[in-house]
C-alpha cells in the first residue's frame, strides 16, 4: 500500500467529514464522530511509518534536498517582507517540536446519572403535548341472579399530560481552538452541549416542578400518578432499610421485580459500611452491575442524602420503581446550530442547542419514594 497516498485520502475524507458537520443531524454526528477518530489514528499510524522510512534515506541525499529546499524557503520570504505580505513561520524553526496528542483528554469520570439513558423514551417529533391514560384498579367479579344485570368491573381510569418543554445549551470557543488540525475541538463542543443537556434532563426527571415549561418530576408534588402514593419516611439507613423500600412497593398480590433504587452515592456508601455485629457486610454490593442484594440501582446526585445529618426532615431522598413507569416525550430533534457573527471582533465561535421535550411519571404509584425523617422514626407497614 502506497502510504503517502493513503494519507492524501483519508486527509480528503477529513475535511469531508468537517464539511459534513456543519449541518448533519446528531445521529449522523455522532457516526461521523467514530469515523474521524478512526481516521485520525490511522493517519497517526501512518506517519511514524514514513518517519522509520526516512532513516533509511542515504543521509547526503536527504541533506542536500533540505539544503535546497531552504534556500528556496528564505528567498520566497525576503520577497514576501520586502512586499509587506504576511509571511507564515513553521514552530519547529524557532522552536524545539511540540508533540501534540490527537485526542483531547476527557474527564475521567461520568457527569450524567445513567438514569437518562434507562428512562423510557418516547419519540412524537413535531407534537405539542402527549396524553397518557393509565389503569388505578381494575374491578371485581361478583355473583349475579338470574336475569339480573351483570357485575360491573369498569377500571378505574386516571391520566396524565406531558406538555412540551424548551432545554437550551449555550457554549463558545475561541477560532484558534477550532483551527488547530491535531485536535478536534469542534467535536468536543458538541459533545460538552450534549452532556450539558443530559445532565439537565437527570435533574428534571427528579425535581421537575410541574409548572409551565417544566418536567413533572419523580419528586413533584405535581405527578398525578403518584398522588394516591404515601411517601416512606426513613430517619437513618440500617440493615432493615433496603427490605422496607421494596416491601412498601407495589400491590398487595406480589414483591414486585424490575424496580430500580435511584440513590444518592452518599447513600450507597452508607448501605455498603452496614455490619452485622459479627462484623459481617450485611448487603452485597455488585459495583460493576450496579446492584445491592441483587436490586439495581442508580446513583443520581440530584437526590438528598439520607446519611447526611444536615439533610433536613422531608426532604426527598430515594425513589424505588420500574423506569418503564416514568416517560419522556421527545417532541423535536436535538437542533445545535454555530455562529461566528456574535463576537466576531474576538474570534469567537459560538455554538447554541436546544431541544423540546417533555416528562411525567405515567404509572399509577409506578415509584415509592422516600424521604427523610426523623433518626426515631421507624416505616409504617
Amino acid at each position: 500500500m502506497n502510504l503517502n497516498a493513503r494519507k492524501k485520502e483519508i486527509e480528503v475524507r477529513i475535511a469531508a467529514i468537517k464539511a459534513e458537520s456543519e449541518t448533519a443531524e446528531l445521529p449522523v454526528l455522532e457516526t461521523l464522530e467514530q469515523e474521524l477518530d478512526k481516521l485520525v489514528s490511522e493517519r497517526n499510524v501512518i506517519d511514524k511509518k514514513l518517519l522509520l522510512a526516512a532513516k533509511f534515506v542515504p543521509t547526503n541525499v536527504l541533506v542536500e534536498k533540505k539544503n535546497e529546499l531552504n534556500l528556496e524557503v528564505l528567498e520566497k520570504r525576503g520577497v514576501d517582507l520586502r512586499e509587506k505580505r504576511i509571511v507564515q513561520v513553521s514552530q519547529d524553526e524557532i522552536l524545539l517540536p511540540q508533540h501534540v496528542d490527537n485526542k483531547i483528554t476527557a474527564y475521567p469520570f461520568s457527569e450524567v446519572s445513567s438514569l437518562v439513558d434507562n428512562i423510557n423514551l418516547i419519540n412524537l417529533n413535531g407534537g405539542e403535548t402527549y396524553k397518557k391514560t393509565f389503569v388505578k384498579e381494575s374491578g371485581t367479579a361478583g355473583y349475579t341472579n338470574e336475569s339480573e344485570d351483570y357485575h360491573e368491573t369498569e377500571p378505574d381510569f386516571g391520566y396524565v399530560t406531558i406538555t412540551k418543554c424548551k432545554l437550551t445549551a449555550y457554549t463558545e470557543i475561541t477560532e484558534e481552538l477550532e483551527k488547530l488540525p491535531s485536535v478536534n475541538y469542534q467535536a468536543e463542543v458538541i459533545k460538552n452541549i450534549k452532556t450539558s443537556l443530559k445532565k439537565k434532563l437527570s435533574l428534571e426527571i427528579l425535581r421537575g416542578a410541574g409548572t409551565a415549561n417544566n418536567f413533572t418530576g419523580l419528586f413533584s408534588d405535581k405527578a398525578i400518578a403518584l398522588s394516591d402514593t404515601e411517601d416512606l419516611s426513613i430517619g437513618e439507613i440500617n440493615e432493615n432499610t433496603l427490605d422496607d423500600i421494596v416491601f412498601a412497593y407495589g400491590g398487595n398480590e406480589d414483591v414486585e421485580g424490575g424496580a430500580v433504587l435511584i440513590l444518592n452515592k452518599h447513600d450507597l456508601r452508607a448501605f455498603a459500611g452496614l455490619r452485622t455485629k459479627e462484623g459481617r457486610k450485611v448487603h452485597s454490593i455488585d459495583y460493576v452491575n450496579h446492584t445491592i442484594d441483587g436490586i439495581p440501582y442508580i446513583i443520581n446526585s440530584n437526590c438528598s442524602s439520607l446519611s447526611n445529618s444536615q439533610t433536613p426532615e422531608g426532604a426527598y431522598a430515594m425513589a424505588y420503581g420500574s423506569l418503564k413507569n416514568y416517560e419522556v416525550a421527545v417532541f423535536s430533534p436535538i437542533e445545535i446550530s454555530k455562529s461566528n457573527d456574535y463576537k466576531f471582533k474576538q474570534g469567537i465561535i459560538c455554538y447554541k442547542a436546544s431541544v423540546f421535550v417533555g416528562g411525567n411519571v405515567v404509572g399509577y404509584q409506578g415509584f415509592v419514594r422516600v424521604v427523610k425523617g426523623s433518626s426515631t422514626a421507624t416505616p409504617e407497614e
